[in-house]
């Protein structure tokens, strides 16, 4: 059969599926239940459909689930799910191939506890195939998924039977067909069974949909014998084979005879009954009891024990998997034991291992997440408040401005009268900036084997704490600078507030800044619009996010932490200026010592144009 014969095979087993209503079924009675699981595995192909099957599946609670199986295979993924669903599920499961368990319904079928053959029945196992479309790289995909699909398949067959995967899939790449009893000698049964349930005659007619020519060989009786996998006879699910799995991979050739007769001795020797006993030891006298409260104690009582009592102990065999201590804990409860007990059989068959066993941190390891973030303050208020720095670039500023007072024009009487006259000087102004710095001799070690951000995470470090000391030291020059408000004494928030303005004013400058005390400014933001004189109440105001509160074309308030709780401070922007270093970062190779200097450098300083523009006072409640 060429490929095209075999694509249009396929399509006509789909579409007379799709003729045929679906062929499976559920019958549960008081502890078991049956599922028939007869026709074609998927949606697509129109029989069995995963989701149907899966839902009824975990709904049973029954201690045993029969799956009778007569089916061709399907689809890989659908096939998949009712395989997990019945090997997740908690009573023991029995699977019957009654007919046939062909491509998805062989691995099926490997999901039981138990698989049984039926007389005359078969089993096929080959690769996954699919139909696709596309071009050559779609369709190398494809196949590169099929590959994969199959090795998972190949898994699952030498899960149930020993062997590998990889040895599986050859036996799967030869579209391998068992009879009954080459399935259990290959290991994918358990055992075979004459006698199978009777098929209604509606059922046969499913039998014969699967004739159809979509496989390489039309059955067992025209496909060649199944080739052996060379640890057929290796541990799997189950330690060993049953006798019956024994005498046919003897009759199939796939053990030797001393390898069976060792088999045999091992069942033997497991069934053999245990050794009796030891005699108990003879029994120690028993305590009288404590009597009734408020009745003296006897005196063989108050004088104690008069023999030791014999040391004991209670071993019990652990399990050798999780389906026996989940059958011994069932066991436990139908035969009127305790959930304590069922608890304690179970407690016995798991050993405890926890995370002191794993010194080594071979499974338990530290998650490092780097740096985490903290909080800190940010930005620099001071200096955007006078409009950000100016560049820096002699190490010293120099101005000039006219000595006070200055001179001024006077009224004069004319007719050549001598005009009016004067003195006037000019003073220098200037301003040393100061310097700020840090240094680190770092070992090598830390940029050659430790992390390659060390010496960027440092200067990023020492570029904000540089951002935090020089606004806070453009603050304290500001306040030390400032002019004190003329009397009165402001007693309240609004006092400081007029009075501020007026004395600003008075001399042709206008505050465009206040600060606060933490006190002062909560009083300020308790304000209500009818507290507020009306120069302040008719202004267009907002309060940011970041406390900091604005009254458009008048000034800004913001919160200072250094002032004192009721301090106060105004100034007009144009009264100083910062001037500021670009931030200068060092680093050089120390070679003789292995290390690397790093070194931080800034210079800057606060220019005070005006003092009068500044005016500072402490709000002093009267009392």
């Amino acid at each position: 059969m060429n490929a095209f014969e075999e694509l249009r095979s396929r399509l006509r087993l789909i579409e007379a599926n799709a003729q045929h209503p679906a062929r499976w079924n559920l019958e549960q009675g008081d502890a078991t239940a049956s599922l028939h699981l007869y026709g074609v595995v998927g949606g697509f192909w129109g029989d069995i459909v995963a989701a149907d099957v899966v839902r009824e599946i975990r709904d049973l609670d029954v201690a045993e689930l029969h799956v009778y199986i007569n089916s061709p295979g399907g689809d890989v993924y659908d096939g998949i799910a009712i395989r997990n669903a019945l090997r997740q599920h908690s009573a023991t499961v029995v699977v019957h191939v009654d007919g046939l368990a062909a491509s998805a319904a062989s691995f099926i079928a490997a999901a039981g506890d138990e698989v049984i053959m039926g007389e005359n029945s078969e089993l096929m196992i080959h690769d996954a195939w699919t139909i696709a479309l596309g071009n050559a790289d779609e369709l190398r995909t494809v196949a590169d998924d099929l590959d994969r699909i199959s090795d998972n398949i190949a898994g699952m067959y030498a899960e149930k039977a020993g062997g590998t995967a990889a040895e599986w899939r050859a036996v799967m790449k030869a579209e391998t067909w068992y009879s009954a009893s080459e399935a259990v000698a290959a290991g994918l049964a358990d055992r075979t069974d004459a006698a199978t349930p009777e098929t209604e005659d509606d059922e046969l007619d499913i039998a014969a949909r699967f004739d159809q020519p979509i496989y390489a060989h039309a059955g067992r009786a025209a496909a060649p014998a199944p080739i052996p996998v060379a640890a057929m006879a290796a541990t799997r699910k189950e330690p060993r084979m049953n006798r019956e799995q024994l005498a046919a991979a003897l009759a199939a050739g796939t053990i030797t005879q001393a390898q069976h007769d060792d088999g045999i001795r091992i069942l033997d020797a497991m069934a053999a009954p245990a050794a009796p006993a030891a005699p108990a030891a003879a029994a120690q006298p028993v305590a009288p009891s404590a009597g009734i409260p408020g009745e003296p104690v006897s005196a063989e009582y108050a004088a104690g024990p008069t023999t030791v009592p014999q040391a004991g102990a209670q071993v019990t065999d652990r399990p050798r998997s999780l389906m026996n201590i989940a059958r011994d804990a069932a066991d436990v409860l139908q035969h009127g034991g305790s959930l304590n007990e069922m608890i304690r059989s179970v407690n016995n068959a798991l050993t405890n291992v926890v995370a002191a066993d794993d010194a080594g941190e071979g499974f338990l390891q530290t998650s490092r997440i780097g740096e985490v973030w903290q909080a800190t303050p940010e930005g620099r208020p001071h200096v955007d408040a006078l409009g950000g720095p100016k560049p820096l670039t002699a190490p010293k500023i120099e101005g000039w401005k006219w000595t006070l007072p200055t001179p001024e024009p006077a009224a004069y009487a004319g007719g050549l009268v001598e005009v009016p006259t004067g003195a006037w000087a000019t003073a220098k102004v200037e301003e040393t900036p100061s310097r700020w710095a840090f240094g680190n001799k770092v070992d090598r070690i830390y940029t050659d084997l430790g992390s390659a951000d060390l010496i960027a995470s440092l200067f990023r470090l020492l570029k904000e704490g540089y951002g935090r000391k020089s606004d806070a030291a453009v603050a304290t020059d500001l306040v030390a600078g400032a002019t004190a408000l003329s009397n009165p004494t402001p007693a309240t928030l609004i006092d400081a507030l007029t009075l501020a303005f007026l004395q600003l004013k008075k001399i042709g400058a206008s505050p465009t800044q206040f600060w606060m005390g933490e006190t002062a400014f909560t009083q300020f933001a308790a304000l209500k619009v009818a507290d507020l004189p009306a120069w302040i109440a008719n202004a267009t105001g907002f309060v940011e996010l970041d406390g900091k509160t604005s009254l458009s074309n008048v000034f800004d308030v913001d919160v200072d932490f250094q002032l004192a709780a009721q301090g106060f401070l105004a100034l007009d922007r144009n009264a100083a200026d910062v001037f500021e270093s670009p931030t200068i970062q060092v680093e050089a190779q120390d070679v003789a010592h292995g290390g690397a200097d790093i070194g931080f450098f800034a210079y800057g300083g606060t220019f005070i144009y005006d003092a009068r523009a500044i005016v500072k006072a402490t709000i002093t409640p009267v009392p």
